[in-house]
Order: C-alpha cells, then sequence, then structure tokens
C-alpha cells in the first residue's frame, strides 16, 4: 500500500491528467465556427468528427477496457497522453480534411486509453468504500476539463489565432504523460485470475446487457451537448462567437455540480446508483422539452446546463460508481470499458444523424428524441433501483 503523501500525489495526477483529455477535446468544439468560417470544415465535417470520435472512442473503450485490466496502469494512461499530445499538435499545422480525421481519429482512440487505467489506480491504492468515493470525485475532471479548455482556448483563439487551441493542450498532455510515467511506475493492480470474466463472459451477464441500454442512450445527450452547443446558441440566439464562449461556461459549470451532487443524491437512495440514473433521466426529458420553448439566450444556455447537469448524474453513476462493484473478480476497467463503448456508441451514431438532420429540420429534432429516448431507459432502470441484487 502505498503511503498517504504518494497516495494524494497519484490522485493529483489523475485528475490533472483526465482534466487534460477533455482540455484536449473540448478545443475542436471552440474552434468549430472559426473553422467554419474559415471555410476549413462544414456542418457536415463537424458531424463526421464528432461521430468519427465517440465510435472510435467506444471501440477504443472496449478494447483497453480489457487491456487495462492486464497491462500496467502507467503504460496506458502515459501511452494515451503521448498519442492525444501529438496528434492534437499536429492538427494545429491544419493539415487537408482526412488527415484532420484521421489525426482526431487516433486522438479518440488516445484517450479511450485512461479511465479503465485510472479507475484500476483508485481501487488499487484504496479500499472499496473510498476508491468509489475518489472515482466519484475524479469524474468531476469533465466538467473541470471542460471549463479549462473553454477558457484558455477562447483566449488561445482570439489572441493568438485558432491554431493554439489545438497546439497548447496538445503540448500540456505530453508534459502530462511525462508526469504520469514517474508517479504510478510501482502501482501494480492485484489480479485474481479465477474470478475474472472476459469481455465475452461480461457482455453474456444479464444485467450488464440490461444496463448498456440506458448508458447508450446517455451518451447521446452528452456528448451532442458538447459537439452542438456553441453553434446552437449561435445559430439560435444569434450570439457572437466571442461571447458564447462566456456563456457556454455555465454548461460543463453544471456539470461539475451535477458530479458533486451526486453524492449528495447516492446517500439519499441508499447508495443505489440506478436510482440516482433515474432521476437524472427524468430531468434530461423535462429540460430537454423546454429547450423547445425558444425565449432567449440565457433561457436556452439554463436548459442546457440543466440537461448536462443531469446527464453528469447518470454518467457518474454509470462509469465511475457501477464498476467498482466488480472489483473482486479484477473486472474494474472491463466492466468500465464495456458501460463506455455504448455510451460512445450512441453518441457515435447519433452525432453523425445530428449532423445531416439539424439542417433542415432544426435543433429541435434532437431535444424532442432526447425527450423520448429517457423513457426507454427509465424502464430498464426500474428494477435495479428498487434491490441492490445483480440479476
Amino acid at each position: 500500500m502505498l503511503s498517504s503523501k504518494r497516495r494524494i500525489i497519484v490522485f493529483i495526477i489523475s485528475y490533472l491528467a483526465y482534466s487534460a483529455v477533455y482540455f484536449s477535446r473540448v478545443n475542436l468544439t471552440m474552434a468549430n465556427p472559426y473553422l467554419v468560417d474559415m471555410g476549413l470544415l462544414t456542418t457536415e465535417n463537424i458531424g463526421l468528427l464528432g461521430g468519427a470520435f465517440s465510435a472510435v472512442f467506444a471501440s477504443g473503450r472496449l478494447i483497453n477496457g480489457v487491456l487495462s485490466d492486464k497491462t500496467p496502469p502507467w503504460l496506458m494512461i502515459s501511452g494515451g497522453l503521448l498519442i492525444s499530445g501529438v496528434c492534437n499538435v499536429a492538427i494545429g499545422f491544419f493539415p487537408p480534411f482526412i488527415a484532420i480525421f484521421l489525426l482526431w481519429s487516433a486522438n479518440a482512440f488516445a484517450q479511450s486509453m485512461l479511465w479503465g487505467a485510472l479507475i484500476s489506480v483508485m481501487s488499487t491504492i484504496y479500499d472499496e468504500q473510498t476508491a468509489k468515493k475518489r472515482t466519484a470525485f475524479l469524474s468531476t475532471t469533465v466538467a473541470v476539463g471542460n471549463i479549462a479548455g473553454i477558457i484558455i482556448c477562447s483566449a488561445l483563439i482570439l489572441r493568438l489565432g485558432v491554431r493554439f487551441a489545438f497546439i497548447v493542450p496538445g503540448a500540456v498532455t505530453l508534459v502530462l504523460a511525462a508526469a504520469v510515467f514517474l508517479a504510478m511506475g510501482s502501482i501494480v493492480p492485484e489480479r485474481n485470475e479465477k474470478r475474472h470474466l472476459s469481455v465475452f463472459q461480461l457482455l453474456s451477464k444479464r444485467e450488464i446487457r440490461l444496463i448498456s441500454i440506458p448508458a447508450a442512450i446517455h451518451g447521446v445527450m452528452k456528448e451532442n451537448i458538447s459537439i452542438w452547443m456553441t453553434v446552437y446558441v449561435i445559430d439560435t440566439y444569434g450570439v457572437d462567437m466571442g461571447s458564447s464562449a462566456y456563456f457556454l461556461l455555465l454548461i460543463p459549470a453544471f456539470g461539475f455540480v451535477g458530479r458533486v451532487v451526486h453524492a449528495v443524491f447516492y446517500r439519499i437512495f441508499g447508495e443505489n446508483e440506478h436510482a440516482v440514473s433515474i432521476l437524472g433521466f427524468v430531468l434530461i426529458g423535462v429540460f430537454s422539452l423546454l429547450c423547445l420553448i425558444k425565449v432567449s439566450a440565457i433561457y436556452g444556455i439554463v436548459c442546457l446546463t440543466a440537461i448536462y447537469a443531469a446527464v453528469s448524474l447518470v454518467n457518474t453513476s454509470f462509469l465511475s460508481i457501477y464498476p467498482i462493484r466488480y472489483r473482486s473478480e479484477g473486472n474494474v476497467s472491463s466492466v468500465s470499458g464495456v458501460l463506455d463503448f455504448v455510451t460512445y456508441l450512441g453518441a457515435s451514431l447519433s452525432a453523425v444523424l445530428y449532423g445531416y438532420v439539424i439542417g433542415p429540420l432544426g435543433y429541435g429534432s434532437m431535444f424532442i428524441s432526447w425527450a423520448l429516448l429517457v423513457v426507454p431507459a427509465i424502464i430498464v432502470l426500474l428494477p435495479f433501483s428498487k434491490k441492490e441484487k445483480r440479476i
């Protein structure tokens, strides 16, 4: 067991590392309007990049989730950061779209190498209950990385040029790759080969198959808010590109709030993460319908922030809390990988679809689909919210 001081250092570096992942992902969202204005991308290109990222990330999480249960965590984490950093720096030189497409896809695969390994690290250096708490808090990196990305990338674009929105995050990610290598080299998770399940055995479990349905549905909202939030506010309410960044800070900020208050609802619902997820889906449905009412930019942002906060509740349940249940089997990373796979599979298919549908039908079609999708998600989760026993 690591010393208390060493555990603190490892946790801090883990937090910074996964924050950098989102810093190196939201940069494209912030750069999209400028790249379209410069003629380097079209709305169809944006949809394809978003869909490709989600598809590759989904596949990568399934593959790397399994590998992370068998490979030293430092290798997965530092390797992913290294590749992601190189890809972001390369995109900053604005190669042809096909090259951007390939680099962004490689960036997605690299980023898929981290989360399972990070959960594995938490479950190794802490006891189960503490690991759940640390992993849940580690999930706030999603919001922190997005907030940092919006602020820093906006400043970089306005002061230095849009290319630096890729070069600087790439450089930061490379530095953190070295930090992970130095801090986590001696951490070796315990393996229980007798109880360990292969990915095919996991997928054959009825519980995993059922949980995968709402996981995929929440992925539709999670990633598409990130992909479309900037252009939605600009197109719907006429907010200029410079000011939109400051409005949009509220979205990841409330995502942070959603992840922090998850602990409160988790205790209220008797430490049943599925009950918390149902609450999240109900809120998503309500505020998706409210998004159909066009009042003002502030109103639109409030609705988006509420949806993002609710999605964060669901995301923390599925990808941070639930996989820790499989700690004794040595399948924490694998279960996380399976659920992340279906999450981004849902995100990938929907991102491409919305890229072609939003143009002729408007953003309302996306919000209506979200309100409809929460219904089957809630139906699937209801039995799990009433009992802890696995089925």
